[in-house]
């Protein structure tokens, strides 16, 4: 489900039911899971699963065998490409995709057998600019500092929420905990967010920011730290390039423009700068609030730069690189697979990030007439619809294909649409191995799981869905040879045996086995504080390039970053037993109902009262809800939680009683709405116009999907 990848021990029936519980054995765990993991057999049991393929016949969606479904839809992909083109057929990986180990290799094989270079994924909508930034900072999109937990004294969290979510791009279970330890031992910690989270209420101090700020007040601690010589000077002259060219780019983030921007008092700021950088190990851990922000790409660049030119980069209490059990990022480097292909987007010209495209652009990729133009499109365990913005764009695209195939547990919003959906497994049903985290781990493990049932119904792995839709569609997997190897791997070792045999360098010749005598898991060593900075950075000056200028050329754009009057700045709002669009049909999760929350004080000022119906105005969309005045939304915010709005073809039917409105109808889709390098889309600090309904409109449902 998430980058925690808590431990859990499964229980099951003879009648297919059971139950999941915690593993109080795990080694890092250790007893805690959410209310989604422990719930998610209602998932795996949900009458709305599909459990055979469907295709479509006179508007409607129908029960279909395999080899028909897999023979119309191959002959499909096979005419289109014949008659326009391999770029006419486009890919779309969702997010659960990094969480199942063989989907990322089979789904990006599958898109280099069709030659196609409109591949999408949600990395656009969540955490490109991490990507991008440990590129030019690090030399490696793979590789991230992670927050030593344990052993800091100060921790500064911006747009992180792990009281409900657990965080990202951190495999950290119990991390609020862990938070509370850091107070214990005397250290500090502050939360910075527009509204005081589940996370502010449990440990530290709430430092209320306006939305979309976070890039300024991280400028501006680096512009008190500099200005007063602050800097770990011998760490920054040994490790690092470029402290010049960031001294210049910080230079008009000073405390009284910054505070203009954040609305944190200078005072506070310079406080909050030189304890930062007085502390005995800290770290800045930043996450979806802030890259779904408006300068979520230079935000993460100057999180690294704090922590580098502070000393806390690589340092025991600060931020470390694990290395796991594979490193990915030396081994991608030294084969050539991390570097970018050099070609652009049609629409746009963007780069590719990890060699997709921004989300941004795919409704005009779809729309948009002339060569290349996208008539088909395969959706991989994702619900573009709902999770990418302007869905009414987005629908407008999606009716428009000439194919639609989704490769899915549930007929979802985008599914709706489709016109074959195949059933996929679940992680219940699939031996397992969580790989996507192996480098994002401050108590470094690994585990191996296997299936604990068989696979219900026809669903079958979506390895297996996409290698049969690759043969019927007259395309190999890769290439040819890839695919006759991995068809011979998986027939003779396994799915498991296949994943685990990169563990044999550091883990011995026969890797799984020494895994199945750890069922809750086997502890990893620790890597070595500074491992990183001396041996295994990428740059080509072998230092941490401090300020890349296609980062920080952002930085004038930050400070012309002033809401127009009259608007409100719209921010997501996590919901602990919410997870995305895609667990609102769980009949043992009972979300609140979807609002507008919104401060007393801007309330007031706008005439409303609690429960009252509005409507939310942006540039691209509206939107109507239902008010929930909250002391903890700092005033300037409206905090709406995402992943509503579903369609009404979907087979989610207990989401649809849920109600509830496509939040991401508010944001912008287009080349314009994409950033240039990260190809990220903006959800976050979007400028919306709040009006009160009247007479029969603040009668209606209260809610209107936007899609």
């Amino acid at each position: 489900i998430c980058e925690a990848a808590c431990g859990l021990i499964a229980e099951t029936d003879a009648g297919g039911g059971g139950t999941l519980s915690p593993d109080v054995e795990h080694v890092v765990s250790r007893g805690f899971a959410c209310a989604k993991g422990v719930r998610f057999g209602q998932v795996h049991r949900d009458p709305a699963r599909v459990n055979a393929p469907h295709l479509r016949r006179g508007g409607k969606l129908e029960r279909a065998s395999w080899p028909e479904a897999l023979s119309r839809v191959g002959a499909q992909l096979r005419d289109i490409r014949e008659a326009h083109g391999s770029h006419a057929v486009g890919v779309y990986l969702g997010n659960p995709a990094a969480f199942s180990p063989l989907t990322p290799l089979f789904g990006t094989a599958f898109v280099r057998g069709l030659g196609t270079r409109n591949y999408f994924n949600a990395g656009s909508l969540d955490c490109n600019n991490k990507f991008v930034v440990a590129r030019e900072m690090l030399g490696s999109p793979g590789i991230h500092p992670v927050p030593d937990l344990d052993r800091a004294r100060f921790a500064l969290l911006l747009g992180t929420n792990p009281s409900v979510s657990q965080s990202s791009f951190i495999n950290a279970p119990r991390m609020v905990e862990r938070l509370r330890k850091i107070e214990k031992r005397g250290g500090r910690v502050v939360v910075v967010d527009p509204r005081r989270t589940e996370t502010a209420q449990s440990v530290g101090e709430w430092l209320p920011i306006r939305p979309g700020g976070d890039a300024a007040l991280l400028l501006g601690l680096i512009h008190v730290i500099l200005k007063e010589g602050r800097e770990h000077k011998i760490r920054v002259g040994r490790f690092t390039r470029g402290v010049d060219d960031l001294r210049r780019h910080v230079a008009a983030f000073d405390p009284r423009r910054v505070a203009s921007l954040t609305g944190i008092e200078p005072a506070r700021l310079e406080a909050l700068a030189r304890d930062f950088a007085a502390a005995d190990g800290a770290f800045c851990h930043l996450s979806t609030g802030v890259n779904q922000g408006p300068h979520g790409t230079l935000a993460y660049a100057a999180k690294i730069a704090l922590e580098t030119i502070t000393g806390n980069l690589d340092r025991e209490g600060g931020a470390l690189f694990p290395r796991g059990a594979i490193d990915v990022a030396t081994w991608a480097r030294r084969l050539g697979i991390d570097r970018e292909p050099p070609w652009r987007s049609r629409v746009g010209g963007f780069p590719p990030v990890l060699g997709a495209l921004p989300c941004s652009i795919l409704p005009d990729e779809i729309l948009t007439r002339g060569p290349d133009q996208i008539r088909a499109l395969v959706v991989i365990a994702g619900n573009p619809l709902l999770s990418a913005a302007d869905g009414g764009r987005l629908l407008e695209a999606f009716r428009s294909l000439e194919l639609l195939v989704v490769i899915d547990l549930f007929i979802n919003d985008t599914g709706a649409l489709a016109h074959a959906v195949l059933p996929a497994t679940d992680w219940l049903e699939r031996e397992d191995m969580p790989l996507a985290q192996l480098q994002l781990q401050p108590e470094p493990y690994l585990q191996w799981s296997p299936a604990v049932t068989p696979a219900h119904g026809e669903r079958r792995h979506d390895w297996q869905i996409l290698l049969e839709l690759a043969r019927h569609g007259g395309f190999p997997l890769g290439s040819p040879a890839l695919q006759r190897g991995l068809e011979l791997a998986l027939k003779w070792m396994g799915p498991s045996r296949l994943l685990a045999a990169p563990l044999a360098a550091s883990l011995g010749p026969r890797p799984l086995e020494l895994l199945k005598r750890h069922p809750h898991g086997l502890r990893l060593p620790q890597t070595p504080a500074g491992d990183f900075l001396r041996r295994r950075i990428g740059t080509r000056s072998r230092r941490v390039e401090l300020c890349p200028e296609s980062v920080f050329s952002d930085a004038p754009r930050v400070l012309a970053d002033v809401p127009r009057e009259g608007t409100l700045l719209l921010f997501s709002k996590r919901q602990r037993v919410g997870h995305n669009s895609w667990m609102h049909n769980n009949s043992e999760l009972r979300p609140a109902p979807q609002r507008a929350h919104l401060s007393p004080e801007d309330a007031s000022e706008l005439g409303l009262a609690n429960g009252d119906r509005v409507r939310l105005r942006s540039e691209t969309g509206v939107i109507e809800l239902r008010v929930q005045l909250d002391s903890d939304v700092a005033p300037g915010g409206v905090a709406v939680p995402h992943g509503y709005g579903h369609h009404r073809d979907s087979s989610w039917s207990l989401a649809r009683t849920r109600g509830g409105a496509n939040v991401n109808a508010l944001a912008a889709s287009g080349p314009r709405a994409a950033h240039p390098l990260s190809g990220m889309s903006q959800f976050n600090a979007l400028e919306v116009r709040i009006e009160k309904l009247v007479g029969d409109e603040a009668e209606g449902s209260g809610d209107a999907a936007g899609v």
